[in-house]
């Protein structure tokens, strides 16, 4: 009977080892080549990732610029819309080419040489921090103080010069427009011309009021003031002054004469009307004055806040404005 043989290990052959050896480096090879595709693969794919990263940060970057130019451009505009004065003046072209100016200096106190400063386009400073006053508390002295700017406490006061410099006698319109409002405070806004001294005052109709003959409800009675004996014209370091104090609310001495206040056009045009036979080299002195009136019914906290934007056009009578 024959017995079962025992199982005995062994030894490799220096062959066999040579093979095991030359396999296990292949292997090693083959799994290093494996990793180092695999690291290529990622290594592209951190590389395309970072790019599309930088690229996206860039874009970001450029449509953050972008967009910040566009809201200062916004703000430039909305701040020359609002802020270049309360009052801007022009001459049409038309009026221009005929000889027609405006100038902030009087043509009668020029001496020989002198720059007259003529030109077709004027902005009044903008009033500031404005609350409602009324009329009586106005100086008697607005046409008189200064040419140029020379506002209040709480009101515009605009003076200029508009001349003839042309070969011929003209007939020129002015038409005063309130071109833009906030808060409805033109409803309670007042604006008087002085036109070679004589005061005129402008207001809107108010909404909804009427008398008991149902017509709008009349403006209130208001009166030419009387002008100091001996007046001096007050520095313009004086001027400035007076408008950073409080406001003055004493009542400034009237005659017996009085002023009709006129109702505005329609809702945008305060007046429009037209001037007579201004000769070669002659000049029609303008004053403005504008406030918001606390006598107005339609003076209310709703338009505390509220600002009005004027745009005053002159042109000759034979040409549209």
């Amino acid at each position: 009977m024959s017995r079962k043989p025992k199982n005995i290990e062994e030894p490799f052959s220096p062959e066999q080892l040579e093979r095991l050896e030359v396999k296990g480096e292949k292997d090693v090879q083959l799994q290093r080549q494996k990793e180092g595709i695999f690291q290529r693969n990622r290594a592209k794919r951190d590389a395309r990732d970072l790019a599309s990263q930088v690229r996206w940060k860039r874009r970001a970057g450029i449509a953050l610029v972008s967009l910040v130019l566009v809201l200062f451009l916004i703000w430039i505009m909305t701040w020359l819309l609002t802020t270049i004065g309360d009052l801007v003046i022009t001459v049409d072209s038309d009026a221009a080419k005929k000889g027609i100016s405006i100038s902030e200096k009087d043509p009668a106190t020029l001496s020989d040489g002198e720059d007259s400063g003529a030109t077709f386009k004027l902005s009044a400073n903008m009033v500031k921090e404005v609350t409602n006053i009324t009329y009586d508390w106005l100086p008697a002295t607005l046409d008189l103080e200064a040419t140029g700017s020379h506002n209040g406490r709480n009101y515009l006061a605009y003076t200029f010069f508009l001349t003839n410099n042309g070969k011929e006698t003209l007939t020129y319109q002015s038409q005063l427009q309130a071109v833009k409002a906030a808060k409805d405070a033109d409803e309670a806004c007042r604006v008087m011309i002085y036109k070679n001294g004589e005061p005129e005052v402008f207001a809107k109709e108010n909404r909804g009021l009427t008398s008991s003959d149902g017509k709008p409800e009349a403006f209130e009675q208001i009166f030419k003031k009387d002008i100091p004996e001996n007046y001096t014209p007050p520095t313009k370091e004086e001027i400035e002054a007076a408008a950073d104090k409080p406001q003055n609310k004493e009542l400034v001495a009237h005659t017996d004469e009085a002023i009709e206040i006129q109702p505005f056009v329609d809702s945008k045009t305060v007046f429009n009307t037209e001037i007579d036979g201004l000769e070669p080299g002659a000049t029609d002195k303008y004053t403005i004055v504008m406030w918001i009136e606390g006598e107005d019914p339609e003076c209310l906290d709703v338009i505390r806040g509220g600002y009005v934007k004027l745009m005053w056009f002159f042109n000759v009578a034979d040409e549209e404005l």
